[in-house]
């Protein structure tokens, strides 16, 4: 059973509504997948996409990153984000774009 961590959820949660992009870096195997599976059931955002970046099926899904992630809605959670090193631009170009209808949660070691 995971470690509910009330107050860092509570945490992410705030910057999520201040910030349009959120980023938790660590080594493997302390909970940022936990956390964000705790944010995102916790989450303010009705809809929740969440991409395991250590999933080849994932990882295809964002061929086109632009196309994949630009008509998302809510919190869209990128785990393993330095598998795609290439997709920092497009989010700081999303980030700035409708930032009240998304949110990026990004996980990295």
């Amino acid at each position: 059973m995971p470690v509910a961590r009330t107050s860092h959820v509570q945490l992410v949660q705030k910057l999520l509504r201040t910030f349009p992009v959120v980023a938790i870096i660590g080594p493997r195997q302390v909970g940022k997948t936990t956390l964000a599976a705790q944010v995102a059931a916790a989450s303010r955002f009705k809809r929740v996409v969440r991409f395991d970046l250590e999933s080849p099926v994932d990882l295809a899904r964002l061929a086109d990153p632009t196309g994949a992630l630009e008509p998302l809605r809510g919190l869209v959670v990128l785990d393993e984000v330095q598998r795609l090193p290439d997709v920092f631009p497009l989010l700081r170009v999303l980030a700035d774009r409708h930032a009240r209808r998304r949110a990026f949660w990004c996980s990295a070691v």
